[in-house]
């Protein structure tokens, strides 16, 4: 992100990112967002780089280059090299007054399907908390009548509400959650057929419910 020259190795840092503005103008919802970037050691200390020591086990409430949120970008131009990176929301203002040039990500938000909203969505907004992010997507509603939603909240797994939007983390690389399964019969006899349900599930959970086994593993460690 940002490299003076693609042959510099690059560092995994992250920038801490606000999602929200309240009606009183306090930013909330923090997020750490991870990338790599080989900017200049400078550049790194001026927009706020906080380095990731230990990648097999990076920080609680940090995401590995989430689709959504993103931090804001900085760029500057210098007489002999033009740097570019993500910057930390609270530098903002110093960075400008330094001569940065900030822009906002150009990506939208996710669309927020709940009933309320979106009342013939085919689909649902969930998400599970997993090392700090609500890690959130789109479930097929059907999916979700196949579930039960008695079973949904013994993997933990919530649907969003509006209050939720500002905090969910969409297509981050890592943190990922486990996932579990569950196979169900359909029918009797020779028109007996069954299939496999399969979703995110929150690993802080007491005890899957019952017939529902883990078919894959968390991912944790930033590569």
């Amino acid at each position: 992100m940002g490299s003076q020259t693609k042959y510099n190795k690059k560092d995994l840092v992250y920038v801490p990112i606000k999602i929200a503005t309240t009606t009183d103008g306090v930013e909330a919802g923090a997020v750490n967002y991870a990338f790599y970037t080989n900017v200049p050691t400078s550049a790194k200390t001026a927009l706020g780089h906080v380095a990731i020591a230990t990648p097999e086990n990076p920080p609680l409430n940090t995401v590995l280059a989430s689709n959504f949120p993103k931090p804001r970008r900085a760029s500057k131009r210098e007489p002999l090299r033009y740097t570019s990176s993500f910057c930390s929301t609270a530098l903002s203002t110093q960075l400008k007054i330094a001569g940065w040039r900030i822009t906002r990500p150009r990506i939208t938000k996710p669309p927020l399907h709940i009933p309320t909203l979106r009342p013939n969505s085919f689909i649902q907004t969930v998400y599970v908390t997993f090392r700090g992010i609500k890690y959130a997507w789109q479930l097929p509603k059907v999916t979700i009548t196949n579930v039960t939603q008695a079973v949904l909240d013994g993997l933990g797994v919530k649907l969003a509400v509006p209050g939720d939007f500002d905090e969910l983390c969409f297509g981050g690389n890592s943190p990922k959650p486990p996932k579990a399964s569950v196979t169900i019969g359909e029918g009797a006899g020779e028109l007996l057929t069954s299939k496999t349900l399969s979703t995110f599930y929150d690993p802080s959970t007491s005890a899957l419910p019952t017939g529902w086994t883990e078919s894959k593993a968390p991912i944790i460690a930033f590569n």
